[in-house]
């Protein structure tokens, strides 16, 4: 008899809901709308589980799931992860899926575990947001970072785009002397030709976390015109995420060689500089361990987390 899992990525704009078997053969597969209960609310987060759950149902007619992972982004505090479980535990309820174990965790941990199984390894993300986890390969499970743009998300796509911001601010006041081509690749981007009109943009109404991130994308057509200020941030952020990625390992010592640490996000996909420097600042410190960029949907790191729990 064949086994069902069912893995589902809930991020705070999309999630995706794929259910395979156990060889990996998929039979469904939808992105759907957010299902963050702390951006839409817990009411209509559960509704979009549910809808999800049903439309596999419908398109499938297979019942039984033997694994069902839900891998949900802002689980990160106890009562986030209770919030979350009884959201996801009453939508697969109100489902006609006949379940025998779910699994309800933080996407990044989900992630991590389909990534390395019962070996020993890490997972950088350095996206909209940053955050590192590692695993010792025994269970033991550690994280730094992830703590929003609020307080944190250093190196991420949102800092970036805030220091590049800042640097255009800093310049058109006349703080920063020294010329900075950031200025018209932000204007050109924006289509705008004032400061004001920047400042007018970063207090819409309609703001997003995103939207700061974007600017990020700035960054590689500066340095590549030898723009020293976007060198700078570049060498910043490639710091920033060493640090968090030291502060985790350390977490897990002793680091044996052939220790892999997992890269993943925007940032060091589309920053080849910054991806260089990360790697010479993080080998000066563990001259041992490799590097593995991610090339795979985020569905398919989070179905290969289910179907390790079958075995």
């Amino acid at each position: 008899m064949n086994s069902y899992i069912l893995a589902v990525d809930g991020g705070a704009t999309k999630t995706t809901l794929s259910l395979r078997d156990a060889s990996g053969k998929i039979y469904f597969e939808k992105t759907s709308t957010s299902t963050n209960y702390q951006a839409i609310g817990i009411e209509k987060a559960e509704k979009a589980f549910s809808q999800l759950l049903h439309e596999a149902y419908e398109a499938t007619g297979i019942q039984d799931i033997a694994v069902a992972a839900f891998a949900v982004a802002g689980i990160d505090t106890k009562k986030g992860q209770t919030i979350v479980q009884q959201i996801v535990e009453q939508s697969c309820r109100k489902s006609l899926f006949r379940i025998q174990h779910i699994i309800v965790e933080n996407d990044v941990q989900s992630t991590l575990i389909g990534l390395t199984g019962n070996d020993a390894g890490a997972l950088v993300i350095s996206g909209t947001g940053s955050t590192a986890y590692a695993t010792d390969g025994k269970g033991r499970i550690e994280r730094t970072g992830g703590w929003g743009h609020r307080v944190g998300d250093e190196g991420s796509g949102y800092w970036i785009g805030r220091e590049i911001l800042n640097t255009v601010f800093r310049y058109e006041d006349g703080r920063l002397q020294k010329p900075t081509v950031l200025k018209d690749l932000v204007y050109e981007m924006l289509q705008i030709d004032h400061i004001e009109q920047l400042n007018d943009w970063i207090y819409q109404t309609n703001y997003t976390n995103a939207q700061i991130a974007k600017i990020s994308t700035v960054l590689s057509k500066a340095i590549s015109l030898g723009d020293e200020r976007a060198i700078d941030i570049a060498c910043n952020a490639a710091k920033e995420l060493v640090i968090m990625t030291d502060a985790v390992l350390r977490k897990i010592e002793p680091i044996h060689e052939g220790f892999i640490v997992y890269l993943n996000g925007g940032v060091l996909k589309n920053n080849p500089v910054i991806l260089k420097l990360y790697k010479e600042y993080m080998m000066e410190q563990y001259p041992h361990i490799s590097f593995d960029l991610c090339n795979q949907n985020p569905i398919d790191y989070i179905a290969n987390r289910a179907l390790r729990s079958l075995k």
